[in-house]
């Protein structure tokens, strides 16, 4: 078991939902062997499994928010997770899950990010991606590989 995670979080067949699954990938052929990837179709409490004994977690997610275009890249540290006021539900309940964790001595990671996408709502069951985050994907990976280059060093 490696000390560092990446969880994708989303749906795969909500369209741009999936990016971080499609990102994780790209991630994963940089670091193939020395990183954990976990994919997750909910949030809150189920994640608490997945974090439990891990140093440093990235959390790859998307979010909807009307001021900012998608493909944005938006980063969120673990102190900043309480004021967090976003769209997305996978992440509502994550400082619940890191209250929780302390409440009953779990070992929580030390170093908790969130790594988001904006995307636009979308309402239409596919598994394709649009065009801006076709386009932003590679630069979204890009920045989630520096994250874990840093941790690493």
């Amino acid at each position: 078991m490696n000390k560092i995670l990446v969880m994708s979080i989303g749906n795969d067949i909500m369209g741009d939902d999936g990016a971080a699954f499609e990102a994780a990938k790209l991630i994963q052929k940089r670091f193939p062997d020395e990183v954990d990837y976990e994919n997750v179709y909910g949030g809150g409490m189920e994640i608490l499994d997945y974090l439990e004994g891990k140093e440093k977690v990235l959390i790859l997610d998307t979010i909807s928010e009307g001021n900012k275009p998608a493909g944005s890249i938006t980063e969120i540290e673990r102190e900043d997770f309480p004021v967090i006021l976003t769209s997305s539900p996978h992440y509502i309940g994550l400082p619940e899950v890191l209250r929780l964790a302390e409440m009953f001595e779990i070992e929580f990671p030390a170093v908790v990010k969130i790594l988001a996408i904006h995307t636009e709502l979308q309402y239409e069951v596919t598994e394709d991606l649009s065009e801006p985050i076709k386009s932003a994907l590679p630069e979204y990976a890009e920045r989630a590989i520096q994250i874990i280059e840093e941790w690493m060093h």
